[in-house]
């Protein structure tokens, strides 16, 4: 079965009721995980950076699929999004979409990545990225189900 996993810095307790709606309903299409990591606590960037670099290259197997949010990735509208998510599902089985720390990912992290992808050129909280990768990852799992949540 397909499984997406969604990695970020912070606190479990921080996903909200929104998230957790959007989780359920995502549970219909796909497994899901969402995975809260402790941040580094650190004041130097580089050393934040290479903490947390390292937790999540600890995570990744060779065969996972990973998906970066960051600022300097691709955008894609939410069409392309779904055909480009389902095609990963399907030939890799898990896909791990990660949400950087206050400093953002680490370049081993980057260069890992099989994708970089953005939501828009503004630097947004975490808590909003990982609310908006939810809401865009539901749509692409409707889309290609064929449910009526997207309108063209």
């Amino acid at each position: 079965m397909m499984k997406i996993k969604l990695y970020f810095f912070g606190k479990q307790n921080e996903i909200e009721m929104r998230e957790k709606e959007l989780l359920k309903r995502i549970g219909f299409r796909s497994k899901i995980e969402v995975i809260a990591f402790p941040q580094a606590g650190l004041d130097d960037e580089m050393k934040t950076k290479d903490k947390e670099g390292n937790v999540l290259l600890n995570k990744f197997s060779v065969q996972d699929f990973v998906v970066v949010l960051d600022e300097h990735g691709e955008e894609m509208d939410s069409l392309e999004f779904s055909k480009y998510i389902k095609l990963q599902l399907v030939e890799q089985g898990t896909v791990i979409f990660v949400i950087g720390g206050a400093y953002g990912l680490s370049d081993m992290v980057l260069n890992r990545a099989n994708k970089k992808i953005r939501f828009g050129k503004m630097v947004w909280t975490r808590n909003l990225v990982r609310l908006m990768a939810l809401e865009q990852i539901y749509r692409a799992l409707e889309i290609d189900g064929g449910g009526n949540f997207h309108k063209n």
